[in-house]
């Protein structure tokens, strides 16, 4: 399944949360909802990683909960993006894979040219 189909799919299921609790799915509902998501999936992660109450969950529930929040997040992010236009397979090919070529030349210890300037301080020692 492409994004594009994941993010249809998604959208069908957000609307019907939204009629079960009627919620009218503005588009700044929806960044505040990705942000909630963030956060719940930060409490997940302290709670996996030793560095929140386990809440009395084994490491097997505690994972289930870090992927849960992950699915959370993911979700909306797609949402978020579908709403505000963007078309992520292009926005993550432009923003992302254009640094491919790059990394692998450079692991290579080859002559390259970064796709976008970067910061004085990257790849220093």
């Amino acid at each position: 399944m492409d994004i594009a189909e994941w993010t249809s799919r998604l959208e069908d299921v957000s609307a019907g949360y939204a009629e079960v609790y009627a919620v009218d799915r503005t588009p700044d509902w929806m960044l505040l909802k990705l942000m909630e998501e963030l956060g719940e999936l930060s409490q997940a992660w302290l709670v996996a990683s030793g560095r929140g109450r386990d809440r009395n969950l084994t490491e097997q529930q505690q994972h289930e909960a870090v992927a849960a929040e992950c699915a959370d997040v993911v979700a909306m992010a797609l949402l978020v993006a579908h709403r505000m236009g963007v078309d992520v397979e292009s926005a993550m090919r432009d923003k992302w894979l254009a640094w491919e070529e790059f990394h692998a030349k450079r692991r290579a210890n080859a002559a390259t040219t970064p796709p976008i300037t970067l910061d004085s301080n990257a790849f220093q020692n």
